[in-house]
């Protein structure tokens, strides 16, 4: 659990994936009852479990293999599968939370890892993938849920304030945390470089400060965290610029979004 938040509980997603999405099948439009929520979240070891968050991790629901992109449809079928887990938790509120790449390296992350079937043979064109259009179908299908939206790249100088988005109350990381964060994505020269700089200016702005962050992570990346090799025939650097530009269009449109709350730097 982060620093500094307190209500907040992420469960372990082997105890809880199964039953929900078992749970989301059965029930149709019926909630999931209190033994079943308990089993799921461990709540019957919790003092008070009323005004709690849960965090769970569900992408692996959202996005099953054979619906990641048949036929080029990105997230096909996402809309329905949402809707059937909101009404699992149904009274609880729910909220999305959508950590957002570049469309071309969750892409090549799929056809890497041989997980999704065909996709490999027939790829879709990454120019004809639109984190907007996957936003607008959760919308459609859960209209009362608000979606929190982030650009995945910025994720460790705002997580703060993903975090009091989300569950509303005030809650930050320490500066030691932020650092920490930082540091786990950065190479040993340029967490060094970081400190030295920081230390010599105490009291700089929080803005201020994650805008240097977000500088230093650019420049002295950890070799393991550069952005992942695009395995798709005929790509080079232009195409990867065009695809950067495709990408911030992208999140300009879905910042525009009714219910989308897209934050960054």
């Amino acid at each position: 659990m982060p620093e500094g938040v307190e209500g907040v509980l992420i469960p372990h997603p082997k105890r809880y994936r199964r039953l929900l999405v078992d749970c989301a099948a059965r029930t149709l439009d019926t909630p999931a009852d209190a033994a079943t929520l308990e089993a799921m979240f461990r709540l019957n070891q919790i003092k008070e479990p009323r005004d709690l968050h849960c965090v769970l991790r569900v992408l692996e629901l959202m996005q099953p293999p054979s619906n990641f992109c048949p036929a080029g449809d990105w997230f096909y079928d996402i809309g329905p599968r949402a809707a059937g887990y909101c009404a699992a938790l149904a009274p609880a509120p729910v909220t999305f939370m959508i950590s957002l790449c570049n469309p071309v390296h969750l892409l090549s992350q799929a056809i890497t890892s041989r997980a999704y079937p065909g996709i490999d043979v027939i790829s879709p064109d990454p120019f004809n993938l639109h984190w907007a259009v996957v936003l607008r179908a959760l919308r459609d299908s859960c209209p009362a849920v608000p979606i929190i939206a982030w650009n995945a790249d910025e994720a460790p100088m705002i997580w703060d304030r993903i975090l009091v988005t989300a569950v509303q109350r005030e809650a930050s990381f320490s500066e030691a945390a932020t650092m920490r964060a930082a540091r786990s994505r950065m190479n040993e020269e340029g967490s060094a470089r970081l400190a030295q700089y920081l230390d010599s200016r105490e009291g700089m702005p929080d803005a201020l400060r994650a805008q240097v962050v977000s500088i230093f992570l650019k420049r002295f990346p950890r070799k393991d965290v550069v952005r992942p090799e695009t395995v798709l025939p005929g790509w080079d650097a232009e195409t990867q610029a065009q695809m950067d530009q495709h990408f911030a269009y992208d999140l300009k449109d879905v910042a525009r979004i009714e219910g989308v709350t897209l934050i960054s730097l």
